[in-house]
């Protein structure tokens, strides 16, 4: 836009001082010349049509002298560029019709000339600060966007912790109630038991009876909420997490991006998989690499279990054995693992390739209970 407005006062400054030199019935014609070829270079993309219009204004100068009064705005966009040499054909005009448009006009020309100059300074200037100011705001930007991803992360990880610290304190809790108040009741129960023996009182028998059941269902009671509490303090990121971290034989990639926590029995089952898998690969295996994946979609729970090992015709065959679910000694953990699955009414499958691959894919149940889980979207 500042690069027009300087074009348009070069404009109406040469129109001026070619106005009061000129006058006839085809005085406009280099008027509307110059304003063509002006437009065309402000509003061309191509550079080939730019300098064809430059060139072009050049030399129709020659047999038509009134045009130079025009050239201070086409040296405008070679001051300070890369083709600033076109300069050498603007001064060969000048001096090639300076005895046709006199010796006043030419220093005003000149003073034209300059004017361009200062103003094409004064624009590149101004681009060249527009340039850092928005490298500045695209940079305050990013370092935005940087901070606000670092916070975000630390409050994921804050969540993750607090999340851990709650279920650790929920097995804390169940492991001294299953020590100590269990065990209370559990001889209560006994003493109860040998008083009934012992008490011949029907009516302090019946009420000792009573007691005991009552006892009975509180210590079931106890021991429900017990096994409940156990069972949700069962972290699957952070179990397989162990797992890995304990696994020193090679190299291991694990990504977890589960958001709605599994039920009990599908956190055991990927549990016992990636366990056996990882045993598997350290007995059989000279892979290199291992890439675990947990995953959720809208449907059902995916576990894969990738390493780079070599894979023989034994292993092939193997790998079908299972697949077809024929009972074998031979790889009974994989069989173990099918069967596992199998039970969940899940898919089990292995791909024995470039490597060795094991595909689990568990349906969720419709009575499945869904909460978030604060440490989804995790690598490792």
């Amino acid at each position: 836009m500042k690069q027009i407005i300087d074009k348009f006062v070069l404009y109406i400054c040469s129109m001026m001082l070619y106005l009061n030199t000129y006058k006839g019935n085809y005085v406009a014609v280099p008027i509307l010349i110059a304003l063509f070829f002006a437009s065309l270079i402000i509003y061309a993309e191509k550079p080939t049509l730019k300098i064809f219009s430059f060139f072009t204004v050049t030399f129709l100068c020659i047999p038509l002298p009134p045009l130079t009064f025009f050239l201070p705005i086409f040296v405008y966009d070679y001051f300070a560029g890369k083709y600033y040499y076109f300069l050498i054909f603007q001064i060969y005009i000048l001096n090639y019709n300076k005895d046709k448009i006199g010796s006043q006009n030419m220093l005003y020309l000149i003073l034209f000339f300059l004017l361009s100059f200062y103003l094409k300074y004064k624009t590149f200037k101004h681009q060249k600060l527009q340039e850092l100011h928005n490298q500045s705001v695209n940079l305050s930007q990013e370092l935005m966007l940087i901070e606000e991803e670092k916070n975000r992360s630390i409050l994921e990880n804050q969540d993750y912790e607090i999340n851990i610290a709650t279920l650790n304190e929920r097995n804390r809790i169940s492991k001294e109630i299953h020590d100590h108040i269990g065990h209370v009741l559990s001889r209560s129960l006994i003493q109860i038991g040998a008083l009934l023996t012992l008490e011949q009182n029907p009516f302090i028998k019946d009420e000792l009876s009573n007691l005991k059941t009552s006892l009975s269902e509180g210590m079931d009671s106890i021991r429900a909420s017990i096994h409940n509490m156990h069972d949700e303090s069962i972290d699957l990121y952070s179990t397989v997490k162990n797992l890995i971290d304990d696994f020193q034989f090679c190299t291991t990639q694990y990504h977890y991006d589960i958001v709605n926590t599994p039920l009990l029995k599908v956190k055991y089952c990927f549990i016992a998989i990636v366990k056996e898998a990882l045993s598997n690969i350290m007995k059989h295996s000279d892979a290199k690499n291992v890439i675990i994946v947990l995953a959720e979609e809208p449907a059902l729970y995916r576990l894969i279990i990738d390493d780079n090992g070599t894979v023989t015709e034994k292993t092939k065959a193997l790998a079908r054995k299972i697949q077809l679910t024929i009972d074998s000694t031979d790889g009974l953990g994989l069989h173990n693992m099918h069967e596992r699955v199998k039970g969940l009414n899940g898919t089990f499958q292995i791909i024995a390739n470039n490597g060795f691959k094991i595909l689990v894919a568990i349906p969720k149940e419709k009575t499945e209970v869904i909460h978030n889980e604060p440490n989804s979207n995790r690598s490792s």
